[in-house]
């Protein structure tokens, strides 16, 4: 062996690694014939079969219809837990529904109630 090899913790191991820059001849790497086996071929396509429709659709169309419920829950649900421990910014209805609105510290407008609309025969109906 020489110096170079007896350093080489490679060298040791007996592990013979190809490199790119070997330079190799083509007769040992081309065969003219394709090494003989007794496996069955690969098949790489086979026709859908009704089981594997089946499956498909549900996971292409009932998995998103569930994850999304989940997350409109998970959504509904932090949005509640972040209202009731009083962190800022959370309503729990909307301003457009509420009926007080302030309008100075400590004051609030209340708005009336809304009551039934009165059409024009029911206020000149003689009754």
């Amino acid at each position: 062996m020489s110096s170079d090899e007896s350093s080489n913790p490679m060298a040791e191991s007996g592990v013979t690694m190809a490199s790119d820059s070997e330079q190799y001849s083509g007769a040992e790497e081309l065969s003219t014939s394709p090494p003989t086996s007794n496996s069955p071929p690969i098949i790489l396509y086979q026709p859908p079969t009704v089981w594997s429709l089946l499956r498909g659709a549900a996971i292409n169309l009932f998995l998103p219809f569930i994850n999304g419920m989940m997350l409109g829950f998970g959504e509904l649900f932090a949005h509640e837990w972040a209202f009731r421990l009083g962190w800022g910014g959370t309503k729990v209805f909307p301003n457009s529904r509420r009926r007080s609105h302030p309008i100075g510290p400590g004051i609030e407008v209340v708005e009336p109630a809304r009551g039934p609309v009165l059409d024009l025969d029911d206020i000149t109906a003689l009754e």
